[in-house]
């Protein structure tokens, strides 16, 4: 679902529930029912649900990775001693 750009939320999974609980014909008595089910299941199953917001929500990742590929191979024109890099606050520079 993520790589189609949508969310794994709890009325997701419920409308899920219920196109698997008709396709595979599971007596009403065997369901579950409620929303008790969702944390445990996702627990289990280690699904987060994530929020996206802004730019994160727009970015293609196909040309992520192009623009990936392409910094790789300048970098590659530079010797090993030459690449830089910087922590979060930008003030101690480490070698790679």
């Amino acid at each position: 679902m993520e790589e189609k750009g949508q969310p794994i939320n709890g009325p997701m999974l419920q409308e899920k529930q219920v196109c698997y609980k008709k396709e595979f014909n599971v007596p009403e008595d065997e369901c579950l029912s409620g929303v008790g089910w969702i944390a445990p299941f996702c627990k289990a199953y280690n699904l987060r649900e994530f929020q996206w917001h802004g730019e994160a929500g727009s970015v293609d990742p196909q040309a992520v990775e192009a623009e990936q590929k392409q910094v790789q191979a300048i970098l590659m024109t530079f010797a090993a001693h030459n690449h830089w890099n910087f922590d979060e606050t930008s003030l101690f520079p480490l070698y790679v």
